[in-house]
């Protein structure tokens, strides 16, 4: 048996994540937002006692916010917050090949390292798989000062 994998929606786009690499789901997760950064950050919230910082999935990837749910990654990828809008539940289908085309890279920051031509087809709907740990460790997500350039 495959991996199984999470499909999720942000922003208009529709991705997977390993379901592994996922700690929790939070449906309501209260966040403050935090002075100086850029507007793809939520800012703070506290789960399971510890700090939590929470990124807007689709402002980051240059689209609508997302609103609904909160995805905490998993602590051995990194500690990180994905905020959500739609979470359509697990999946154990294959991967499959499927080219990238502009829509899926483009973003108001270029190039956009986490996301492959791996996909998960379901329900007619094309997820694509995100690169966890490249996302979390890329200088665009890391970079969360306002000023910044």
């Amino acid at each position: 048996m495959g991996t199984r994998h999470l499909l999720f929606g942000a922003g208009g786009l529709s991705l997977a994540v390993p379901a592994e690499l996922v700690k929790t789901i939070h449906e309501q997760l209260t966040v403050q937002a935090v002075a100086g950064t850029r507007d793809w950050f939520r800012g703070l919230g506290v789960a399971h006692g510890k700090l939590l910082p929470v990124t807007d999935m689709g402002a980051f990837f240059g689209r609508r916010s997302s609103t609904g749910h909160t995805l905490e990654i998993a602590a051995s990828v990194g500690m990180s917050g994905l905020q959500v809008d739609t979470v359509y539940g697990l999946s154990n289908m294959p991967i499959s090949e499927i080219p990238l085309n502009r829509q899926n890279t483009a973003s108001h920051r270029g190039e956009n390292p986490a996301l492959s031509s791996r996909a998960i087809v379901q329900d007619e709907r094309v997820h694509r798989l995100l690169d966890v740990a490249a996302l979390l460790q890329s200088p665009a997500f890391l970079n969360i000062a306002e000023n910044s350039h």
